[in-house]
């Protein structure tokens, strides 16, 4: 199994007070979501993409929470042997319009606030690629889900 890293990139189409496990409840605003993850456990990234795309049934991870009331539209992920999550997380931040709306989230074996970020307006592939690129210039993102 291909193991690797990825972004599930969400839409929520009104705002939502959804409670995230025991992380708590929180407001999340309507927008755009993109969630940094990665998969190198059994299954690797085919085993995650199809836990992430089937509908959420009792919620494991803080994504799946989120999952009930957003939509997936796009999944980014690029196969790999080494996991780079906080550095992806670095890269999505560094898109203009990037918000940590929610600490803790998606982040508790991270160094990272938050492995989920917020944008009011769809952030691009090409602008993930563009800064994953000033950290890992031979980077290959695959769009693999587009809705």
């Amino acid at each position: 199994m291909e193991t690797g890293n990825y972004i599930l990139l969400l839409h929520l189409p009104q705002d939502e007070t959804l409670t995230i496990g025991r992380l708590g409840t929180f407001g999340f605003s309507a927008g755009w979501y993109a969630y940094v993850g990665s998969a190198f456990g059994a299954g690797g990234l085919m085993g995650r993409l199809k836990h992430h795309l089937k509908p959420v049934e009792r919620p494991h991870w803080h994504i799946d929470y989120l999952r009930q009331a957003a939509k997936i539209a796009e999944i980014w992920l690029s196969p790999d042997t080494v996991k780079h999550e906080e550095d992806w997380v670095d890269a999505v931040l560094a898109i203009p319009g990037a918000i940590v709306l929610v600490d803790g989230f998606g982040a508790s074996d991270s160094d990272q606030e938050s492995h989920l970020l917020y944008f009011d307006v769809r952030p691009s592939l090409e602008d993930f690629v563009t800064a994953l690129h000033l950290t890992f210039p031979t980077a290959k993102v695959l769009r693999a889900f587009d809705q």
